[in-house]
C-alpha cells in the first residue's frame, strides 16, 4: 500500500468530520444517532432485548430496553434490525508490522507495516493490541502518540517496547526477533534495561522466561528436521526478580512469557503483574492458585499461539474461510494447507509434546477461571502462521473449548481485557458515557461463540468503519 493511500484510509478510518464547507463555524458538527432494536451484549455479562442507544459525537450518552430510551428529536435512526451488538475485544498479547502473519520477518517492520496491522485488527472488531516485547526502535511509539491526537487510526496499540530475555535466550533464536528483545546477563544489566523501557513510557515490561523445549530446529532452522529438543537458555530469576523490582518502582507493571508451573510460581513469587502464555508442562496447583489470587495476578492463555505449534498439520477447516480471506491473501491461507507446510506439520518429532501440553493449556485455563483467577484475552497474533484480527476470533472458539461458556470469554476479552489496559472508564463496555465502540453481528454469540467472525458492521465512535476500504488497501 502507497504512502497515499495510507493516508486517505486513516483519515477515512478516523471518520473525521470538521464544519460544512463555506460554515462560519470552525467547530465539527456533532453527530447524534439512535440505534434501535438489537439486543445488546453489553460487557459485563449484561444482555438488553430489543434494546437503544443514543450515541451523541462518539459518545453513548443513553442506553437501555427501546420502550425507555427516548428518541432525541432530528437524530439520525439505525435500525439494527434484530442484530446482536457486541463491545471491541481487547487483546493484550499481540504483535504487529512483521507481515500479518503471513511471512514474519523483521525486513518488513515499519510505520506502514504497523497501520496496516492495527487496521487489519480493527476491521475484526478488535479494538486495541497490546503489543509485547517486539516494537523495536521508537515507531510504535510515533503511532501510539498520534493515535492519541487523533492522528492516526487503526486499532489502539499499546506496547512494551522491547521485551527482557537472558543472554542469548528466547526468542532471539526466531530470526524475525532476533534483535527485539534486550539480552542481559546481570541484575544492574536488568535494571538498566527497564529503565530504557520505562523512558520511552512503556505500557508493560515483557520478560520471557523459557527454554524453547516446544519449538524444534524444523520450524526456524531451514526445515530441518530433528529428534531432538531445542533448548535455549531461560533468563534466570535474579535477573527477572530485578526487573520486576525496577518496574514497580518505575509504576510500570511486568508480565511473562511462560511455560512451566515452577517458573509460574517463582515468578508470581517476584511480584509479577500478569503471565501471559498458558502453563503447560503441568496441571497448576493449590498453591499457584492461591498466590495468584493473593497478588492479584492476571493470565492470558493465548491458546492460538499453543494451538498453531501442530494444528496445521491437521489441515483444519477453518483454514481459508470467509473471515480469514477477507483480509488474507490467497496465497497466505494457502501456504498453510499446501504439501510442504502440512508434512513438516505431521513430521514434526515435538508434534505430540505440543498437543500433550495444549491440552493442558486447556485445562489450566478451566481450573485457574473456575478459581477466580483474572483471565483476559490473548493471541500472539502477527507472529508466524497467526494473522491479526482473525486469530482473536479463533482465540474466543478455543476459550470456550476449555470449557469457559460464550459469556465468559466475551466477558474477558471486553470488560476485563480493557480493565487490565487501565481504559474500562471509556471502552470494554457498552453504558452512558463510554465510547460507542462496537460489532453489529446477525446472530448472537452466547448461542455459538463462531458467530462472532460473522461481522455485518464495525462502529469506531458511533461511525461505521468502512470494513471494505481496508480489504482494497491491502491489495494496494
Amino acid at each position: 500500500m502507497n504512502r497515499v493511500s495510507l493516508l486517505a484510509l486513516t483519515l477515512l478510518l478516523l471518520g473525521a468530520c470538521g464544519a460544512p464547507e463555506g460554515s462560519e463555524s470552525s467547530e465539527p458538527d456533532i453527530l447524534v444517532t439512535y440505534f434501535e432494536h438489537g439486543r445488546v451484549l453489553v460487557g459485563d455479562g449484561t444482555v438488553i432485548e430489543d434494546a437503544a442507544f443514543v450515541v451523541e459525537d462518539g459518545i453513548i450518552t443513553a442506553i437501555g430496553p427501546a420502550s425507555e430510551v427516548d428518541h432525541p428529536a432530528g437524530s439520525d435512526r439505525f435500525d439494527l434490525a434484530n442484530h446482536t451488538v457486541m463491545p471491541f475485544l481487547h487483546n493484550l498479547h499481540g504483535h504487529v508490522g512483521y507481515g500479518g502473519g503471513a511471512i514474519f520477518s523483521a525486513s518488513l517492520y515499519s510505520r506502514e507495516s504497523i497501520l496496516e496491522d492495527l487496521n487489519r485488527y480493527l476491521y475484526y472488531g478488535v479494538g486495541s493490541v497490546t503489543v509485547l516485547g517486539s516494537d523495536t526502535g521508537d515507531t510504535a511509539f510515533e503511532i501510539r502518540d498520534d493515535q492519541k491526537a487523533g492522528t492516526a487510526g487503526g486499532a489502539r496499540i499499546f506496547t512494551a517496547g522491547r521485551g527482557i530475555t537472558g543472554r542469548g535466550g528466547w526468542p532471539t533464536s526466531i530470526p524475525a526477533l532476533a534483535d527485539a528483545p534486550i539480552q542481559v546477563n546481570s541484575e544492574e544489566e536488568a535494571r538498566q534495561a527497564v529503565r530504557d523501557m520505562a523512558a520511552k513510557q512503556v505500557d508493560f515490561i515483557k520478560v520471557w522466561v523459557d527454554d524453547n523445549r516446544t519449538v524444534t530446529g524444523q520450524i526456524y532452522r531451514a526445515g530441518r528436521l530433528t529428534d531432538q529438543y531445542s533448548t535455549i537458555p531461560k533468563l534466570r530469576s535474579e535477573y527477572y526478580e530485578a526487573v520486576i523490582d525496577e518496574a514497580h518502582q518505575n509504576n510500570i507493571r511486568v508480565v511473562a512469557h511462560v511455560l512451566y508451573l515452577n517458573d509460574a510460581k517463582s515468578l508470581v513469587a517476584a511480584g509479577v503483574d500478569g503471565l501471559v502464555h498458558s502453563i503447560r508442562d503441568r496441571n497448576v496447583d493449590q498453591a499457584l492458585i492461591d498466590a495468584m489470587l493473593e497478588n492479584e495476578v492476571f493470565y492470558v492463555p493465548t491458546l492460538t499461539g499453543h494451538e498453531s505449534a501442530f494444528i496445521y498439520g491437521d489441515e483444519p477447516d477453518w483454514v481459508g474461510e470467509q473471515a480469514m480471506r477477507e483480509t488474507v491473501s490467497a496465497g497466505s491461507s494457502a501456504r498453510l494447507t499446501s504439501p510442504r507446510t502440512v508434512g513438516l506439520a505431521k513430521q514434526d518429532p515435538n508434534a505430540g509434546l505440543a498437543r500433550r501440553q495444549y491440552a493442558t493449556a486447556l485445562l489450566n485455563l478451566k481450573t485457574l477461571f473456575d478459581a477466580g483467577v483474572t483471565i483476559a484475552m490473548g493471541t500472539d497474533s502477527g507472529a508466524m502462521n497467526r494473522f491479526p484480527g482473525y486469530f482473536e476470533h479463533r482465540e474466543l472458539k478455543l476459550m470456550v473449548d476449555a470449557g469457559l461458556t460464550p459469556e465468559q470469554v466475551i466477558r474477558a476479552a471486553t470488560q476485563t481485557s480493557a480493565k487490565l489496559l487501565g481504559i474500562e472508564e471509556t471502552t470494554g463496555t457498552l453504558a452512558a458515557g463510554r465510547l460507542a465502540d462496537f460489532v453489529l453481528m446477525p446472530s448472537d454469540p452466547n448461542d455459538d461463540i463462531l458467530n462472532t467472525r460473522d461481522i455485518a458492521e464495525v462502529f469506531q465512535g458511533g461511525r461505521q468503519v468502512d470494513r471494505s476500504a481496508i480489504i482494497l488497501s491491502f491489495s494496494q
